[in-house]
């Protein structure tokens, strides 16, 4: 049998022959293994401990769950331009849809009229409601707000950052507390009452998802159960806003005195709660921007208002912490909480959904992580489905740093027994 004669002549040609065979085989293996998986999703029940499963111009879409099966959960939100947006309209373009497009709960937006068309068709023609209010042309038209730009003005000098930023920018973030408010109030007297209200960023979901029912009015049941448990205030007295860190340690000095708490604990997208703890939380918030203000303390981040409730009435508030120390002190790795999507400031979304819903978004996050890429084929992939945390009272994210013995600074400012506004 003569020689054959497609082999290379020389050693190092053979050699070289032989890497290339190898590299394909490797490449053809792995996208196989890709392609073909030998074994099913099964979410591992191991990990972090999981909870068991007049003058109004408004319009209402009702595109709403039957009339025999109300909604219990009202999501409320608004829309009005900035100068200097922190995103762009194709962002916004991507991620609007993902918050209108489906949930079967009560969705309330505050905004102007050129945009009431747009939101409609967001919320689409599948038996849903939307309520628009038009009443306001910008958020300074709010009572809390209202004729309130020139101090606004003059806070801005404060602004470390306020060559990007606007006071529009400033009222849109401390509008939030009223409008959930107010909308849960306006509905209150047409006969509508919900068990829970939810502030949301309307850019907030950011990755397509099952969500239909969001929050789950079942696992919004569990989680105050739960906070009732940890906390020494009645349930239907605690407010839920998600954690992100826990404080500077120097963080423990702080008083009353010396300001909104610049520092990100609080993730500011989200809160909400039972209609009388909503009260609560709107005099409360108000009573400190309005203090802050008469000083001219900068109070243009709603998150470092929100940071300073949060140190001084925390037994009234409950979270979800997806950065939770292990008992080392250490805050965990991505991989210790598996898949949980790219952006873990919003796991919250995902925590608050029901079961079945939160299976679906784990499977969506492994089978992300599975796909083909072509640069980094050859790393091992973390395929742990989302782990479920548990329920905290922020108390225990704040001692997390500030030590046990921590206790909450003296209070000067009074909270007014009623709002007073004439709604």
């Amino acid at each position: 049998m003569g020689r054959m004669s497609f082999l290379p002549s020389t050693l190092r040609g053979r050699f070289a022959l032989v890497g290339i065979l190898a590299a394909l085989y490797i490449v053809a293996t792995t996208v196989y293994i890709r392609l073909y998986p030998h074994s099913t999703f099964r979410p591992q029940p191991e990990g972090l401990q999981e909870i068991p499963d007049s003058d109004l111009p408004t319009s209402t879409t009702k595109n709403s769950s039957s009339p025999n099966s109300p909604s219990r959960v009202l999501l409320v939100t608004s829309w009005f331009p900035v100068p200097n947006p922190p995103f762009t309209d194709e962002e916004y373009n991507q991620w609007l849809p993902n918050f209108f497009g489906s949930n079967r709960n009560d969705i309330y937006i505050y905004t102007t009229p050129e945009f009431e068309e747009r939101f409609r068709s967001l919320r689409g023609n599948h038996n849903l409601t939307l309520t628009i209010n038009t009443r306001f042309a910008s958020p300074f038209d709010i009572p809390p707000l209202k004729g309130k730009e020139d101090a606004y003005r003059r806070n801005m000098k404060k602004d470390r950052a306020k060559s990007k930023k606007s006071i529009d920018l400033y009222a849109n973030r401390n509008a939030k507390p009223f409008l959930l408010y107010d909308a849960v109030s306006r509905l209150e007297q047409l006969g509508k009452k919900y068990d829970f209200a939810f502030w949301s960023d309307a850019g907030s979901f950011r990755e397509k998802h099952p969500y239909t029912e969001w929050p789950s009015l079942t696992r919004l049941n569990e989680v105050w159960d739960a906070g009732d448990k940890l906390s020494d205030v009645s349930k239907d007295d605690l407010v839920f806003i998600p954690a992100s860190r826990g404080p500077h340690t120097s963080m423990i000095f702080w008083t009353e005195a010396m300001g909104p708490i610049d520092n990100g604990i609080s993730i500011g997208s989200s809160f909400g709660g039972t209609p009388r703890a909503l009260d609560w939380f709107t005099r409360a918030y108000y009573a400190y921007h309005d203090h802050y203000l008469s000083f001219d303390v900068f109070i243009g981040k709603s998150q470092a208002l929100i940071n300073s409730l949060l140190f001084l009435y925390p037994k009234r508030f409950i979270t979800v912490w997806a950065n939770e120390p292990d008992g080392s002190g250490q805050s965990p790795e991505s991989s210790a909480m598996g898949q949980c999507g790219k952006n873990r400031r919003f796991y919250y979304e995902f925590w608050l959904a029901g079961p079945t819903e939160r299976k679906k978004m784990q499977e969506k996050w492994v089978k992300e992580a599975s796909a083909w890429n072509w640069w980094g084929w050859w790393k091992t992939r973390d395929t742990t489905p989302c782990k479920v945390t548990r329920v905290l009272p922020i108390e225990t994210v704040l001692k997390s740093k500030l030590g046990v013995d921590w206790k909450p600074p003296a209070k000067v400012v009074e909270i007014p027994d009623t709002t007073g506004w004439d709604l």
